[in-house]
């Protein structure tokens, strides 16, 4: 029996347990998630200038590859506990990293991570009006820690031992939370700071809902799914460097990008009755009244958060008066 206080056996089991379950939370976020994408709230199929194809594909996509894993982690398991005659039994089995299985099931979480924080890079470079200058230092995270990940994966096929990979790992999954942190930051940065700049204009609401501010709570609710998720991989990896074939974030994260979706959906619907354009699919332009001798009537102040969606920003102008 192994020493060690978290065996691979057993790790093998929980992961199974966790990733099943995240699996099935999945299968309904997805279902959901292209509803939202695909159908209006009043249950018409949108136009096709109407669909973000590109949050469509990466939730295809990112829903295939966990799809695939869990094929794949069914598959390692059988073929550990009940198909191997080696040495050391499922244990022996389970440490070859190099295994044709093992490997597949780490490209694919490279995969999904890749797509996940590239969806949080671009939604960070919509959100400041497609400033490139502004995500210069996350994007740089992004190919660091996709390079990271990639070099684990090879020394893992070449090498097959666990201590190869803690120097490529260790950045990998430290960098994937520096750049989670940083975008959700920036993001959220930015959504405060248009909602402070409509105080400060003496804009009001009407009904009274903040709604820019709901749409922060649900980004960093979701953001910290991620986040945690992943300070959980890093802790466990660190600790018993058996936890990282069980890669069950692969579920995860889809699901805390589809959930912005489905929330941010669930807020615009809730909030029909006082806003006559959404704000999370089309620019809004606040009209402020400047009462002030000698200015203009009104000026605009546009807003463009298009990205919560993935669509391509309107460049028609839309108006919404609060009153």
């Amino acid at each position: 029996m192994s020493s060690s206080p978290f065996p691979i056996a057993s790790s093998k089991i929980a992961g199974l347990f966790v990733e099943s379950t995240c699996y099935g939370m999945l299968l309904i976020t997805v279902a959901y998630g292209l509803r939202v994408l695909l159908w209006s709230c009043n249950g018409q199929f949108k136009g096709r200038a109407s669909i973000s194809w590109v949050m469509v594909g990466a939730t295809l996509a990112m829903f295939v590859i966990s799809t695939i894993e869990m094929a794949l982690k069914i598959r390692n398991d059988l073929d550990a506990f009940v198909d191997y005659k080696g040495l050391g039994g499922a244990t022996g089995a389970f440490l070859d990293v190099s295994d044709w299985i093992q490997v597949a099931r780490t490209a694919g979480y490279n995969l999904q991570t890749s797509i996940g924080d590239g969806i949080m890079v671009y939604r960070c470079y919509v959100v400041y009006d497609r400033n490139w200058r502004i995500i210069v230092v996350p994007v740089l995270l992004w190919l660091v820690t996709t390079a990271c990940g990639w070099m684990a994966l090879y020394m893992e096929a070449t090498f097959g031992t666990a201590e190869r990979l803690v120097p490529f790992v260790t950045p990998f999954l430290a960098l994937t939370l520096a750049l989670t942190t940083m975008t959700t930051g920036m993001v959220v940065y930015r959504i405060l700071d248009i909602n402070a700049d409509l105080v400060s204009h003496n804009v009001s609401r009407v009904g009274g809902g903040p709604k820019l501010t709901r749409i922060v709570r649900i980004l960093i609710e979701c953001g910290a799914l991620y986040t945690i998720s992943v300070v959980i991989l890093l802790c466990t990896f660190l600790g018993s460097k058996n936890a990282l074939s069980d890669v069950w974030v692969v579920q995860l994260i889809p699901i805390s990008m589809i959930l912005i979706i489905i929330r941010v959906d669930q807020c615009k619907a809730a909030g029909t009755s006082t806003f006559q354009i959404s704000a999370i699919e089309r620019p809004m332009t606040f009209i402020v009244e400047s009462g002030m001798p000698g200015s203009d009537a009104s000026r605009g102040i546009t807003v463009s958060m298009s990205d919560f969606h993935g669509s391509q920003t309107d460049t028609s102008n839309h108006d919404v008066s609060f009153v």
